[in-house]
């Protein structure tokens, strides 16, 4: 039972973490998401007019359970049965695909039918930032981490380094530490 109070409490704080950035997506705070541009104010402190463009990123089984409230153990894309998971389904049998706009329903609803509906579709009752996007989340692209943000990051921020040492003269001793660093 601690455990489930445990996983409980770490998805809760992944969600409050998850709302810092999204709330301009979701439905309740931009109910305009879907169809348009809105005001971001940036680093500079302009204003401008952005329309977001969503993706998601490559995850692993748990941690999109994790990410989207789902029990352990299901499928992410679709809601077939714990125990039907990794079974061969003929196309005109496929189940259902996961669809986070019926769970928000579901989970704004707040009654006891509901919860049983959400148990049943192997979904947690509670509020999730996920449920608040108006998109399908499993029907998003997929960015490949590591080559397009790992690598050109680093890259980008090596650059940025390596100009701040030479404006500063210290790029000798900071070309000594990099190069010191194991590979």
């Amino acid at each position: 039972m601690r455990l489930d109070e445990q996983q409980q409490t770490n998805r809760e704080v992944l969600n409050e973490v998850l709302q810092c950035p999204l709330p301009p997506l979701t439905c309740k705070q931009n109910p305009s998401a879907e169809s348009g541009y809105y005001n971001v104010l940036c680093a500079d402190g302009n204003f401008r007019r952005c329309k977001p463009v969503l993706a998601a990123w490559l995850a692993d089984c748990p941690e999109y359970s994790d990410l989207h409230h789902l029990q352990r153990h299901v499928c992410f894309w679709c809601e077939c049965p714990k125990n039907k998971v990794g079974n061969y389904v003929p196309p005109e049998e496929l189940h259902p695909r996961r669809d986070h706009n019926i769970y928000r329903t579901l989970s704004d609803a707040n009654s006891k039918s509901a919860d049983a509906e959400l148990s049943l579709r192997h979904v947690h009752q509670r509020f999730n930032v996920f449920r608040q996007i108006p998109c399908i989340v499993s029907n998003l692209p997929k960015l490949d981490l590591l080559h397009i943000m790992q690598i050109g990051v680093l890259d980008h921020l090596q650059r940025g380094i390596l100009h701040f040492m030479k404006m500063h003269g210290r790029l000798d001793k900071y070309s000594a530490i990099w190069l010191s660093v194991p590979a």
